[in-house]
């Protein structure tokens, strides 16, 4: 397979897309009423309307820089690209076909085989940048500390990032001929110009804390000038790891300079209008279900069939949070507010199937529908335990500064937490979606979300 890191193996994936918009244009020829077929190349007319879809395509993957392999590019960011370049392309074609009427076949028509197109160009990139080796980016890191060991370990766990880590360099000598976690610690930080020419590195990050007279500012200036891209580590590890790292190095000041952290009101109301026209719907359309769960409850055991719960909102205000009942009426008469455990006992039978699939949360429509919530956002907490996290966590606060949701970033990244520790790494990827928040982020959650109810991974 090609590399994508040659003038070849640039121009290869380009006559791919070709070669790709040609297939899918022809099937859709052959299956409307048409003269035309497979070898419809040799007809002017159809040649014409081919060479107008394939240029929209590839002028759209263009200017949502789906041709440059220069960047680091996550799978993320390749489906948000992929779906703008999509809207790109479908808004030229519904444009032009009130200009160019004489050509009948520029018009809805050429919409099928245009999504048709764009789901195979994402498949088809995402085999080339993350499954093939060779175009993985080559990632060497300056520093040896606990944020290096982090961007490791989380590059064991997901080798699909589209980068590989090469090496690390060390201010050190004691690790000079050791590696951390498998990956070698390849010299001193003044050899950094040798060792980076000597073998292939497109990116370095430098995770080193203490830089004052440590940092070899002139050697990072004369490789970045010379094509290798240069990373601070916690703005490395958040746009590879789309969450933000808490330490004690992370200070307030970050908060206030970093882009992000910010809601528009015109971002506001738009998530508030999509919150309100998403449950009105779905609370119409799916009450049949509603009633059906309802009765089930009912039936296996006495008490309310909604259960009522304080949580924390905007700005940390207490609003009563619906979900149907799958727990005993009792559940914490004697223990008190916990975190649910897995397998957790107080959980009924009918509770057991309703939170796999996440169909305890379909009333909190109406906590959407109400202003309390919104359909993407931080999971509200309870009371209790924010009152604690807020003092052992750093800047736990910060995740009520946007309202919350019935689904969220942490939810579809990771499981339920049921201790401090899963409360802060939950945290991080809360930070990372007040910063990133966007309508495309939005979107991508929720069919994450999709995927997870289908999967039945809730306990």
């Amino acid at each position: 397979m090609f590399s994508i890191h040659t003038t070849r193996g640039s121009l290869s994936i380009i006559v791919v897309d070709i070669l790709l918009c040609y297939l899918f244009f022809s099937l859709f020829l052959v299956l409307i009423p048409s003269p035309y077929n497979l070898f419809f190349i040799f007809d002017v007319y159809c040649l014409i309307v081919f060479t107008f879809f394939t240029l929209v395509i590839v002028f759209s993957l263009a200017i949502t820089n789906l041709y440059s392999f220069f960047e680091l590019i996550i799978p993320a960011e390749l489906f948000k690209r992929i779906i703008l370049a999509f809207l790109i392309s479908c808004g030229y074609i519904v444009t032009l076909s009130f200009f160019i009427r004489y050509l009948a076949l520029i018009n809805w028509r050429l919409l099928p085989p245009l999504a048709a197109t764009y789901v195979s160009l994402f498949f088809f990139r995402y085999l080339v940048l993350y499954g093939i080796e060779k175009n993985r980016k080559k990632v060497l890191i300056i520093g040896s500390n606990d944020l290096t060991r982090e961007i490791i370990a989380e590059t064991m766990k997901r080798s699909f990032r589209g980068y590989s880590i090469s090496g690390v360099i060390t201010s050190l000598e004691s690790q000079l001929s050791t590696s951390i976690q498998n990956v070698p610690v390849l010299g001193l930080i003044g050899e950094l110009e040798e060792i980076a020419v000597s073998r292939p590195i497109d990116i370095i990050v430098v995770t080193l804390r203490d830089r004052r007279g440590k940092l070899p500012v002139r050697s990072l200036l004369k490789l970045k000038l010379a094509g290798i891209s240069i990373h601070e580590g916690s703005s490395f590890y958040e746009e590879t790891k789309k969450k933000i790292i808490i330490d004690e190095f992370l200070k307030p000041s970050w908060f206030i300079f970093e882009e992000g952290f910010s809601q528009t009101p015109l971002h506001r109301s738009l998530k508030r209008a999509q919150g309100i026209f998403v449950s009105s719907i779905l609370l119409t359309v799916l009450f049949p279900v509603f009633l059906f769960i309802a009765l089930l409850i009912k039936m296996e055991s006495s008490g309310p069939v909604f259960y009522l719960q304080e949580r924390v909102g905007l700005n940390g205000r207490i609003f009563k949070l619906i979900k149907y009942r799958s727990m005993d009426t009792a559940a914490e008469a004697l223990s008190g507010p916990t975190f649910t455990q897995d397998k957790d006992p107080r959980v009924t039978r009918i509770g057991k199937v309703i939170r796999k699939f996440r169909i305890d949360e379909m009333p909190q429509f109406i906590n959407i529908l109400k202003g309390d919530m919104d359909l993407v956002g931080p999971r509200p907490e309870r009371p209790v335990f924010v009152e604690h996290l807020e003092e052992v966590v750093p800047y736990y606060n910060l995740r009520h500064s946007v309202r919350p949701g019935l689904t969220g970033w942490a939810q579809v990244n990771y499981p339920y937490g049921d201790s401090l520790e899963d409360s802060k790494e939950k945290l991080q990827y809360d930070l990372y979606y007040v910063k990133h928040s966007s309508w495309f982020f939005d979107l991508y959650i929720m069919m994450l979300t999709i995927k997870e109810i289908l999967t039945a991974k809730g306990r």
